[in-house]
């Protein structure tokens, strides 16, 4: 058996190129050269902060283009090098062993390459007879991932599985706009080298630009990624009976069921992100410190006490899979340990460690935020007292009122505590508008198409879907929609429901919209100058959403109504 072997570059044979130029990419090396040097402009002038979404990215490089000239074809690879410059610095402190280096197959010459493959990909033998093999050593030499593979399957797989937390990757234009969406989602630091010629074997690459990125290396200490998963189950320990015992007391007949229903279930997405901005504009890393926990507590507090109370009013009898605190124990206890939940939620606030003015800030948020979310039920209640076809926008405007709150209350008091100063609690309420209004329409859709097995309210829902279907319904069926949908009856079955809503064309409207407010939620990011939080947001959208992602640009129909 023939033993792998290396070549060094000036003697590794180079295969005669195949496949055609790519005309999105400048020929010259002094051209490609020279837009990533504006590229590196750009970034350093405008001070931009990674991630940008492709919108951001396709703005910057038109404009680099328009101002520093070039043809309008070399947009897609500019937005590419303006990707690499803003994630460099990142990239360059992640250990070698934390990346993944992603290497085509079409590389390669087929005709004298003896690797073999397997589920993963290319199993290089360090011939010598393309450049893989080189980059590939001289990777692995220095404790890098590498894998020789196309499409994005794969790297996708890894980056999802908290395996690597930077990517270095080669291959053509096409495969790294595909590619784009998942490392965005995950707000992956990453540098992409574009293919010179596009084709199925024998194409070409900068191998110069591959080893530098490779090498890239950097004095400062990484900190690593926000681990949301590692978070959440750190989060999920606070809610366990012994410790909510701890944080609230078990004296009474009223702390008890207090602390059963703050220990039930939910994905404490609310609680998390509170931590997680707290974290992250400390610049720390690992377990969140003892004195925040109490302020997570608060948080769900305030949460599952909308819960309660939200419950009683739209006279819901499960949730989490069990019977309601009021179908129970009775609506007069569940307002009351509601309340007391409420109370509770200031006194754990109030009682947080911190310079006196920061305390007050925090009880203020809360408040305002309480205060919000009454106004924004009381106008679903109104609705819900004289029901009538709704329009989109009003719908969303009471989304904004009673489920955008809950958010923005959480992230501010992580950023409260933190010590954040003004400018970042703006960013964070237009982020936390956008985030649970979406956040609600995927609620309503799955409550009308996908939870098939949960009893259906008694009487009238506030839902989007049912507006967006009103609204484009024929005025000849608007009289019957509306008597099933807006009637003291209440909704018809969930499956004459569901069979209504997509005659209508609503569920796609529908999920239109939730893409429209996701992208609003990755736009209002461009507000965020803190690298380390706005990787944090990044991640928490599709998390929270349980979206995949699709693309960062939306499609010529996606408007808010």
């Amino acid at each position: 058996m023939d033993e792998p072997r290396t070549r060094s570059r000036a003697d590794a044979p180079r295969p005669v190129a195949g496949g055609r130029p790519d005309p999105r990419i400048p020929p010259a090396r002094e051209e490609r050269e020279r837009l990533r040097e504006l590229a590196r402009r750009r970034v350093s002038d405008h001070r931009l902060v990674p991630p940008l979404s492709i919108e951001e990215l396709s703005r910057h490089a038109r404009s680099i283009l328009v101002r520093e000239g070039g043809p309008a074809a070399y947009t897609d690879f500019l937005m590419v090098l303006l990707s690499n410059e803003l994630w460099r610095d990142t990239l360059a402190s992640v250990p070698h062993e934390r990346r993944l280096v992603l290497l085509p197959r079409c590389l390669r010459d087929p005709d004298r390459c003896r690797a073999e493959t397997d589920d993963l990909g290319l199993l290089c033998r360090q011939c010598g007879a393309c450049e893989v093999g080189a980059l590939q050593a001289e990777a692995e030499s220095l404790g890098c991932v590498v894998l020789v593979a196309e499409g994005t399957t794969v790297v996708t797989r890894l980056i999802e599985s908290g395996q690597a937390d930077a990517v270095i990757g080669v291959s053509c234009l096409s495969v790294l706009e595909r590619a784009f969406p998942h490392l965005a989602a995950e707000a992956v630091p990453g540098i992409a080298i574009p293919l010179l010629r596009d084709g199925c074997d024998r194409t070409a690459v900068d191998a110069d630009w591959v080893r530098e990125a490779i090498r890239l290396r950097s004095g400062e200490a990484w900190i690593g990624r926000p681990d949301l998963d590692r978070l959440r189950d750190e989060v999920s320990s606070w809610f366990e009976t012994r410790a909510l015992a701890e944080a609230i007391g078990e004296r009474t007949a009223v702390h008890r069921l207090a602390i059963e229903w703050l220990a039930r279930g939910g994905k404490r997405w609310r609680p998390v992100a509170a931590a997680g901005v707290f974290q992250a504009l400390r610049g720390s890393a690992g377990t969140c410190p003892p004195e925040f926990r109490p302020i997570a507590v608060a948080v769900e507090c305030f949460h599952k006490a909308s819960l309660i109370h939200d419950d009683i009013e739209d006279g819901d009898e499960r949730r989490y899979g069990a019977r309601t605190l009021h179908a129970e124990h009775g609506v007069a206890v569940a307002l009351n340990v509601g309340d007391f939940l409420l109370g509770e939620g200031y006194r754990l606030l109030a009682g947080a460690p911190g310079p006196a003015d920061r305390v007050a800030r925090m009880v203020a948020i809360a408040a305002e935020g309480h205060r919000t979310l009454c106004l924004g039920q009381g106008e679903e209640l109104d609705w819900m007292q004289n029901p009538r076809p709704l329009r989109p926008e009003e719908a969303i405007a009471v989304f904004r009122g009673k489920t955008s709150p809950a958010f923005e209350v959480a992230l501010r008091l992580g950023a409260a505590a933190a010590g954040a100063d003004d400018a970042v609690h703006p960013a964070l309420t237009q982020y936390s508008d956008a985030l649970g209004i979406a956040f609600q329409i995927r609620d309503d859709l799955h409550d009308i198409l996908d939870d098939a097995g949960a009893p259906r309210a008694r009487g009238p829902r506030l839902s989007i879907v049912h507006a967006l279907a009103y609204q484009y319904a024929a005025e000849s069926v608007r009289g019957r929609v509306a008597a099933a949908w807006f009637g003291r009856d209440g909704p018809p079955p969930r499956d004459a429901d569901r069979a209504l809503v997509r005659t209508l064309g609503a569920e796609a409207k529908a999920r239109q919209l939730l893409e429209h407010y996701r992208n609003e939620a990755i736009r209002s990011l461009a507000a965020v100058s803190d690298a380390r939080l706005k990787v944090l947001l990044r991640r928490m959208i599709n998390r929270i959403l349980d979206h995949a992602p699709a693309t960062d640009t939306p499609a010529p129909a996606d408007r808010a109504p």
